[in-house]
């Protein structure tokens, strides 16, 4: 008895002591949240994002009362005197570079201009990988959908493989269309895997861009279809060229050198150096002699005044101006191709909508009944089956399709369309 309750007890300490292996959580990821996360964590938006901070430590060093330190200088030396021997005279001298005729507030004003324009292209880059976050997100919806309807043609011919091994049994059916159903259902099921392997891969790339790891479990929360919203092109247009942050980092750029040449041109004018010293020199027996003075020295610009640095300027600001041109009609290019695919996209949509849509889910349900009650033979159905399939997977794609259309949309105008 005693030996029985030991093993009892042992056993019962095993199974309190065991711990099953923690069940990974699922995260339910929507398109706000998946947004939200890349521009928290996505690597290459972080490391864009700290061109900022080197822009700013320029505009700490630009507001600096002096950004020029001052210079203390000390000499100490032996001489003979006739009248008392070996010497030792000392000197001390403090000068002080001081920038003048407004150089200080230019300076500032440049680097101010530097770290609006950085900031626009950070925005601008957060716009980028907002797009490409919204388009991985509904791929990867786009091909769950996808799989889901895989995985339902998938036990539809399994149902009908059954069926046709029953209609062989009974002699009502030739062993070749059972072996044509045994077929059909082994081809949806590589089906079935092929777009499930294309799924996880989305998902892979998903998670790439929000900077998560590669075995961080979600699942996708949203809808593929939304209320179309019919904007005219002009609107479109006119937003693009007020908030695409790219256009606004064009125009600052050239903002920028404009205050750099003010300040380059304001540099000819030299900075003048003031100073100041103390010393002293040992006489004779009667003691020392002490020395204050002061002086003050201004280069001359005879030779360099600036002439290739303005010169090199003037060359980055024409290419900045181009370069506003240049962004501009880019702009309106993308957002007009956008426009014309979202409207494409949309259309395509309502059509599937209004005169197909409805049909496919009676006619899989009839064909099937049909086939089980042996109204049409097994080629009858693959015919018409394949046809449904199709249609089924043309309409998610053209959901799928839309969505890209919308975020492209978006992604040209700089904002929600």
């Amino acid at each position: 008895m005693k030996r029985k309750y030991f093993v009892c007890l042992f056993l019962f300490f095993l199974l309190c002591n065991m711990h099953s292996p923690p069940v990974k959580a699922v995260e339910s990821l929507t398109v706000e949240l998946a947004i939200k996360a890349a521009l928290e964590g996505n690597p290459d938006l972080l490391a864009a994002r700290q061109e900022l901070e080197v822009a700013r430590g320029g505009e700490v060093n630009a507001r600096l009362f002096n950004r020029f330190n001052p210079t203390v200088n000390g000499q100490v030396w032996n001489r003979n005197n006739p009248g008392s021997g070996n010497v030792t005279d000392s000197q001390i001298t403090l000068s002080q570079e001081v920038e003048i005729a407004g150089q200080r507030g230019l300076r500032r004003e440049a680097t101010t201009r530097n770290v609006a324009r950085v900031d626009a292209e950070v925005k601008n880059r957060e716009r980028l990988i907002t797009g490409q976050v919204m388009r991985a997100f509904y791929q990867a919806l786009t091909l769950q959908k996808r799989l889901g309807l895989r995985k339902k043609i998938e036990t539809l011919n399994l149902r009908i493989r059954d069926a046709s091994k029953a209609r062989f049994k009974a002699g009502v059916a030739p062993i070749m269309e059972s072996n044509l159903a045994e077929i059909r259902y082994g081809q949806s099921r590589k089906e079935t895997f092929v777009a499930e392997a294309s799924f996880k891969n989305a998902l892979l790339d998903l998670r790439r861009l929000l900077g998560w790891e590669p075995e961080r479990s979600i699942e996708l929360s949203g809808h593929l279809r939304n209320a179309p919203k019919v904007v005219p092109l002009p609107d479109l247009l006119q937003r693009a060229q007020t908030q695409r942050p790219d256009l606004i980092a064009a125009k600052r750029e050239v903002a920028r050198v404009k205050a750099t040449m003010d300040l380059t041109r304001r540099l000819i004018v030299p900075n003048p150096t003031f100073q100041g010293f103390y010393q002293t020199e040992t006489e004779g027996p009667e003691g020392a002699s002490k020395m204050v003075g002061g002086g003050i020295s201004i280069p001359l610009p005879l030779f360099d005044r600036k002439q290739g640095k303005l010169v090199t300027q003037g060359g980055d600001l024409n290419r900045g101006r181009h370069q506003v041109v240049a962004v501009t009609r880019n702009i309106e290019r993308e957002v007009e191709t956008a426009f014309q695919a979202y409207q494409a996209a949309r259309q395509s949509v309502e059509v599937f909508e209004a005169e197909v849509l409805e049909r496919i889910d009676d006619n899989f349900r009839f064909i099937e009944i049909a086939y089980q009650e042996g109204k049409i033979g097994l080629l009858q159905l693959i015919v018409v089956q394949d046809d449904l399939i199709t249609a089924q997977l043309s309409y998610v794609d053209s959901l799928g399709q839309f969505r890209a259309a919308q975020t492209n949309l978006a992604q040209a105008v700089g904002g929600q369309p």
